[in-house]
């Protein structure tokens, strides 16, 4: 009985934090579109700053869900792992969340030189198709299938990322000291921004493989130790 109960809340907690997931992907979506169309105002921001809003309540909902799953169902190893990758992965969502905030605070309180800015748009849009990738197979397929799905989408992304780095590289000697000012005032780090945003993925995809796979980490860290 305990057994069923404990699928049960894991099957709640699921449907909660795919919901997350997709709200998250839904406000990259949102600034994406406000960038891409130029015209950008307080009233997009205000918006983004809404949506922000919505994931912190989100992470704090299935932070709840979770306190109250492991008080109430006494869960054994698996389901207790299960647990900790969903809050875990909640903290990637938020930071992911956070991020689009400050991409969009950006673009209202800064002009950026047309080139660059397409090239900004172009990597959130191999990003946000990366990101719809992993969500579908989170959603559809076991965790070791989500995982190769992600470390394949990552390495295709690192590819079109370090392709637009170099034709940034060459927009950049042909411009202005007050472009490249500009540049570094704050679009370099929403580029870092997107970047990150496919090292949360991972995160999130690690972090179920955690389940069924509790030493992948310390197999991580050891081989980082070793390079």
């Amino acid at each position: 009985m305990n057994y069923e109960i404990m699928k049960q809340s894991e099957r709640e907690l699921q449907t909660e934090f795919l919901k997350f997931c997709d709200h998250v992907r839904s406000t990259w979506e949102y600034v994406y579109k406000a960038l891409k169309t130029q015209h950008i105002s307080q009233k997009e921001l205000e918006e983004v700053y809404r949506l922000e809003d919505m994931s912190n309540h989100f992470e704090a909902q299935i932070q709840d869900d979770c306190i109250w799953s492991i008080s109430k169902n006494e869960p054994l190893a698996n389901h207790l792992r299960y647990i900790i990758s969903v809050i875990n992965s909640c903290k990637d969502l938020e930071r992911m969340a956070d991020y689009a905030v400050s991409a969009m605070r950006f673009f209202v309180n800064n002009k950026m030189p047309n080139d660059i800015r397409l090239l900004i748009v172009e990597t959130m849009h191999d990003a946000l198709i990366a990101l719809v990738k992993v969500n579908n197979s989170l959603r559809t397929k076991p965790a070791i299938d989500t995982y190769k799905t992600c470390q394949t989408v990552y390495a295709h992304f690192r590819k079109q990322y370090d392709a637009m780095l170099d034709d940034l590289s060459t927009i950049l000697k042909k411009s202005t000291i007050e472009q490249i000012e500009s540049l570094f005032r704050g679009a370099i780090i929403i580029i870092k921004h997107v970047e990150r945003l496919m090292d949360h993925m991972m995160n999130i995809a690690e972090n179920f493989m955690f389940i069924k796979q509790p030493d992948l980490f310390f197999s991580k860290q050891s081989k980082q130790i070793n390079k």
